[in-house]
């Protein structure tokens, strides 16, 4: 009997252990895409499934470190075990600025139920 209730559960085990994948490296877990038409930046990410972008960790600051006004849309309220219910984007992102010169920007993601990423940082 017992070996029969092993053979019944295996499945379910070997189902969930092979549901949580290895992580994407940060480049495929958050393709990060751009364009300037002027001074207006326009940002994109695109996203697989079972991977989110913080809203409040999309930041971009000009050559002096100075900040920049970010422009985003809303996002979906998750509750997170680190940063408590914060707005995050599943799928794709984007956001906006005004800047001319060089900017360094900064985002950070994580794969759900996984692994967060630390910050990256696009120059």
């Amino acid at each position: 009997m017992r070996v029969m209730s092993l053979f019944l559960c295996l499945p379910l085990v070997l189902t969930s252990a092979s549901a949580r994948e290895a992580p994407l490296p940060p480049d495929r877990a958050f393709a990060f895409s751009w364009q300037r038409h002027g001074d207006q930046v326009r940002l994109n990410w695109r996203m697989p499934k079972g991977y989110y972008l913080y809203r409040a960790h999309i930041e971009a600051k000009d050559a002096s470190g100075r900040s920049l006004p970010v422009k985003t849309p809303a996002g979906r309220i998750k509750p997170d075990p680190t940063f408590g219910p914060t707005e995050v984007y599943y799928g794709t992102a984007r956001a906006s600025f005004r800047h001319a010169g060089p900017v360094r920007l900064t985002y950070r993601g994580c794969q759900e139920d996984g692994l967060c990423y630390i910050p990256i940082t696009v120059l």
